[in-house]
């Protein structure tokens, strides 16, 4: 098979919808009065020589010749192959997330266990963004959030790029049905993830920059949770960085519908072997300082505490958090601390279910529930 009845098969894949939206982002006004019932005619307003010829379904026998020539047209306009205009005519309804191994070894491969520890951090990348869209914080149980997992499963991965190891990853974007020329009002779920993935990846390579220059600490990255940072995102980038000895995030822009994003925008982000440390630090301190929601703890009652006046009593329990043995500090109500109190003069281990936060070097539970005494059999 030659080149160009490849090609050819390749434009038969492109869809209506992306050929129509990616003629109007670059430009293209359709003539109302030459389109007709079989085809719409796009003409271009720098040259009224040229026009565009879109057919009116994909199920015509000439579809893909017709969207070879279009790329054709657009390939000689702006200088580029026609193959490569190609592949942006396919990639016009998704987001692009483009992950970059700068360094990989001379023939542009990876290790094979490196490759797969890029595909894995690949995914907790746009994990840690999904989790961040739906609401941010320090850390994330990314086991725990539906929304953020289901989008997972609706992104693809594209073939890398020859010549390069590169690793593509669409999330598609519905097409907007807003009308012309306004924002959408409520933009799909899918590009508030791209838009926190972009944003958080550009406040981490701020902080970073800051945290090099000796200006800021830890609060650089805590100050940018709106943004999108997060432990599980400086954990991804610090892995992706080491498997790739260097990384660059691109982000590019659906087509499909008028967002804040022009979808000539293009977000590029690097990261390299220097920066793994910091980022893992973070990402460390981060995860410590995320306060654990329904974590359950057991251990024994080390330490009570409690004003004369006051029916609220201080217990500190001694219990293994993150396989260490840790104190942590929880205030109980009248009732439970009674239990609590009988519990540490019978020398029992107690188990009970909290919200757990570590402060400094201490450990505290807040809002201490399901409290149970654990009987020695003995």
């Amino acid at each position: 098979m030659n080149s160009s009845a490849t090609e050819i098969g390749l434009a038969s894949c492109v869809g209506l919808r992306s050929l129509h939206a990616s003629l109007r982002a670059r430009g293209w006004i359709r003539d109302q009065a030459a389109s007709r019932e079989t085809a719409d005619v796009y003409a271009w307003p720098e040259d009224d020589r040229e026009a565009a010829i879109v057919p009116a379904s994909e199920a015509y026998s000439d579809y893909g010749l017709r969207v070879h020539q279009i790329a054709d047209q657009i390939g000689r306009m702006e200088g580029r192959p026609r193959l490569a205009v190609l592949s942006d005519l396919s990639l016009v309804e998704s987001d692009v997330v483009r992950l970059h191994l700068p360094n990989a070894r001379g023939d542009h491969t990876v290790g094979l266990r490196d490759g797969a520890r890029v595909l894995q951090e690949a995914q907790n990348l746009l994990l840690a963004a999904a989790c961040s869209a739906v609401r941010p914080q320090r850390m994330y149980r990314t086991e725990r959030d539906t929304k953020a997992s289901k989008y997972l499963d609706r992104v693809r991965m594209e073939h890398t790029v020859p010549g390069s190891f590169v690793i593509n990853l669409l999330s598609p974007v519905a097409p907007a049905l807003s009308e012309e020329g306004k924002l959408m009002p409520n933009e799909p779920f899918e590009r508030t993830v791209t838009r926190k993935l972009a944003s958080g990846l550009g406040a981490s390579r701020r902080a970073m920059d800051r945290v090099n220059r000796g200006v800021a600490d830890i609060s650089e990255f805590e100050g940018g949770l709106a943004e999108g940072i997060s432990a599980n995102l400086c954990r991804s980038i610090a892995s992706l960085t080491v498997a790739g000895q260097g990384l660059e995030v691109s982000v590019s822009w659906a087509m499909t519908g008028p967002f804040k994003e022009d979808p000539g925008e293009f977000v590029a982000v690097a990261f390299s072997l220097g920066d793994v440390d910091v980022l893992d630090e973070a990402a460390h301190i981060l995860a410590d300082r995320q306060e654990r929601i329904g974590q359950e703890i057991q251990g024994y009652v080390s330490r009570l505490a409690r004003d004369q006046s006051a029916a609220e009593g201080e217990a500190t329990i001694k219990a293994i958090v993150d396989g260490t043995f840790v104190s942590v500090r929880t205030v109980f109500g009248e009732e439970d601390y009674t239990r609590i109190i009988r519990a540490h003069e019978a020398r029992l281990s107690v188990s009970l279910v909290g919200d757990l936060l570590r402060k400094g070097q201490r450990w505290h539970l807040r809002n201490p529930r399901g409290i149970a005494i654990i009987e020695d059999d003995d």
